[in-house]
């Protein structure tokens, strides 16, 4: 990574964690540039403004998931384990960042940039691609029914990850097992009954 390029990162890095702990409002452009140990005049040849930041702080958050799902969809492991691992992930990215979601993002409308949204929302398909696959090698293994559709596989498993991760964050459980009550009946409800 070029110099340049790195001092980018670490004012996206101490932007995200000021973000985090203090909310965007209440973050000023003078906290991110001590925070980034960079003057002012440095974060403006950068971003135009706290807007220019946030938006961007958003982009690559959606796209650390979208890698880490990709990463999960490459691996060895059984499907059950890339599921788990993808819940376990999940729930991992919400706990280091708290209260970035997507939805959350998207649910930020007076804080967001529209340009950003319709950028996410674009890269929400390519989400929903990278779980897809993972379901397809589940198929391919023999371990998930044939007849329904990986899109409707991959909404049913987003839908329960997002509002079960919720929970547990919210009751400070930062891992989900194999015997979890709520990942086994996601998971039995469309393995193949052996």
């Amino acid at each position: 990574m070029t110099e340049k390029n790195q001092k980018r990162q670490d004012i996206l890095n101490s932007a995200r964690a000021l973000f985090k702990d203090k909310g965007f409002h209440s973050t000023k452009m003078e906290d991110i540039s001590i925070e980034a140990g960079v003057g002012k005049g440095t974060l403006y040849e950068y971003f135009k403004n706290k807007q220019d930041i946030f938006d961007e702080v958003c982009i690559e958050f959606v796209d650390l998931i979208i890698d880490d799902i990709k990463y999960i969809s490459n691996m060895d492991n059984t499907f059950k384990e890339k599921l788990l691992i993808l819940f376990n992930e999940k729930l991992k990215m919400e706990s280091e960042f708290a209260n970035m979601s997507i939805d959350n993002i998207l649910s930020s409308k007076n804080i967001i940039s529209e340009k950003t949204v319709k950028t996410i929302i674009g890269k929400i398909s390519e989400m929903y691609s990278a779980i897809c696959s993972i379901i397809d090698k589940g198929k391919k293994e023999g371990v998930v029914v044939k007849n329904i559709q990986s899109e409707t596989l991959a909404c049913l498993i987003v839908g329960t990850m997002s509002e079960y991760l919720r929970l547990k964050f919210h009751n400070k459980e930062y891992e989900i097992k194999e015997d979890d009550v709520i990942f086994n009946l996601l998971y039995n409800g469309f393995a193949v009954k052996q």
